[in-house]
């Protein structure tokens, strides 16, 4: 029967150590997405900019409506509230995802340690009552 046991603990752990290896592989390809995402949205940001800036002393002078900066920064304020409620989203999912992060085997794999760590206790209780 311990065996038995000892075997489920070691297919139990070597799950646990694949699904913390996958882990590691989607946390990887998140951090590399979120930089080009990064990245893009600076550009798109310097690059808005730069076309606000050649409207601006024409604006300025009189010479067009103040609405065509309005208009050319429209691009960028929505790309940016996407951006933000993307994240914001992705931020709630992943605290609830986290709450429920302890696998059912690893649970197991706890309350078989308890089980052991509290049968030890007890048969030490005995040795000592016997001595």
């Amino acid at each position: 029967m311990t065996a038995q046991r000892g075997a489920r603990n070691e297919n139990a752990w070597a799950q646990i150590e694949r699904d913390k290896q996958i882990d590691k592989r989607l946390r990887r390809v998140s951090v590399l997405a979120w930089t080009v995402t990064i990245v893009l949205t600076l550009v798109f940001t310097v690059l808005t900019g730069l076309q606000l800036s050649q409207f601006l002393r024409p604006v300025m002078d009189g010479q067009l409506p103040a609405g065509i900066l309005a208009g050319a920064a429209f691009p960028l304020l929505i790309v940016l509230g996407l951006l933000s409620t993307l994240i914001a989203t992705l931020a709630t999912v992943g605290i609830f995802l986290r709450l429920r992060t302890a696998s059912l085997q690893e649970i197991q794999l706890r309350l078989a340690a308890l089980e052991e760590m509290l049968m030890r206790d007890d048969s030490d209780r005995g040795r000592q009552q016997q001595g």
